[in-house]
């Protein structure tokens, strides 16, 4: 067998066969598929449309300040070091980051900053173990990647008692810095929400199909969470159905 030639590669799992030259077609097909698609979608239509969602209006109207945000929440999915699909070759270009940098332009992040205009947002962004530093104190994070005004500084304490900076933004006007205590059983010891979100596309031969997960959460536990498939025709989002 040529190495070189990945279409000779077969490989057996349990009793169904994976050609990985297949494997690697269709990984294409779709990437090349979403990548046109994604050129014409309206994102900020779509931002509408989740905006009107019951548990976000309740999230809204909630007492507490200060919202941690996370706009590319990742599931971790363990996977056994054994499996055979992972010994073929796969596509090289991936559409995720190219979903997110259309998905969270400026004007996507000002809706959601406008909706929580009586809430503070700390951007939390990467997988469900991001935290402050990772952040806050890089200078590439998203608030200064994008010019979010207005960028304001605040405090955090972390758990070795240090005093360290963040940033974070407020659609209202504030002459105080917001400060923060980091707390090891939670993520701070002050009342918070945290809203996560991933939207991704779905593949679908003939249609514009995204995939809408949402994560509400506050200091003590888990209070929402939605699946929802929206289709993007005739220059609209149509809400499909709420997947279980």
């Amino acid at each position: 067998m040529r190495i070189d030639k990945i279409e000779d590669v077969i490989v057996v799992l349990g009793r169904k066969k994976i050609v990985c030259q297949k494997i690697y077609d269709q990984e294409k097909t779709i990437y090349e598929k979403q990548s046109k698609e994604l050129k014409k979608l309206n994102f900020e239509k779509l931002f509408d449309e989740i905006l009107k969602l019951k548990e976000l209006q309740k999230l809204k109207s909630d007492e507490r300040k200060i919202l941690v945000f996370n706009p590319d929440y990742k599931t971790v999915i363990s996977i056994c070091g054994n499996d055979s699909y992972y010994e073929c070759k796969h596509y090289e270009k991936h559409i995720q980051n190219e979903v997110f940098e259309k998905v969270w332009k400026k004007n996507n992040y000002l809706k959601i900053q406008k909706f929580f205009d009586n809430k503070v947002i700390i951007p939390l962004i990467g997988s469900p173990f991001s935290s402050f530093e990772q952040n806050m104190n890089d200078e590439n994070n998203y608030l200064k990647k994008h010019n979010i005004k207005p960028l304001l500084k605040g405090i955090y304490w972390d758990l070795n008692n240090k005093k360290k900076e963040f940033y974070y933004s407020f659609y209202q006007k504030s002459t105080e810095n917001l400060e923060v205590h980091l707390q090891k059983d939670k993520m701070m010891s002050e009342n918070y929400h945290q809203l996560d979100m991933n939207i991704f596309p779905v593949s679908e031969e003939n249609s514009i199909i995204y995939r809408v997960k949402i994560i509400v959460a506050n200091e003590e536990k888990e209070l929402n969470r939605l699946d929802i498939l929206y289709q993007y025709k005739d220059g609209k989002w149509i809400f499909l159905k709420e997947r279980n």
